[in-house]
């Protein structure tokens, strides 16, 4: 069956060409966070998956609530200006109200647990959030001087 003729409007910024996951090197970035959701791990630990904008694209840092993760709580809601205090109960952090907050996060590409390759037999990566940092400015924070 054919498809059907739809009367669409695109401005001029539908038009740019966007960066995709594969362009993405890595390297420091600001990022939003645009939402935060419930996570659990098949081995049954459970957190927050924080999503972040990053140039248009979404990445996801998730944040376990159990063993020893603590530092990874902290440093994402320190990065976001809520900072934790050592010996915070759980029960009295919420995530959502970071939600529209801005960082900078530190971007690698890691290979697939799998070791997944290509055709070509090259190892596949995906792009990660490895740290989280507080913004220093508008502009993203040059570490090397810290």
């Amino acid at each position: 069956m054919p498809a059907t003729p739809r009367e669409v409007t695109f401005s001029e910024e539908d038009f740019k060409e966007r960066l995709t996951y594969d362009d993405m090197t890595p390297g420091d970035y600001r990022a939003t966070l645009i939402d935060v959701e419930d996570a659990e791990a098949s081995t049954g630990n459970y957190g927050w998956a924080f999503k972040f904008q990053v140039q248009g694209l979404t990445l996801t840092s998730r944040v376990w609530l159990k063993g020893r993760a603590g530092w990874k709580v902290r440093e994402v809601f320190n990065a976001l200006g809520a900072p934790v205090s050592p010996g915070t109960e759980l029960s009295n952090l919420d995530p959502n109200p970071l939600v529209g907050r801005s960082c900078v996060v530190t971007v690698e590409r890691r290979p697939y647990h799998d070791e997944r390759k290509d055709e070509e037999g090259n190892l596949l990566t995906f792009v990660d959030i490895k740290r989280h940092t507080p913004m220093v400015s508008e502009d993203v924070a040059d570490f090397g001087d810290l």
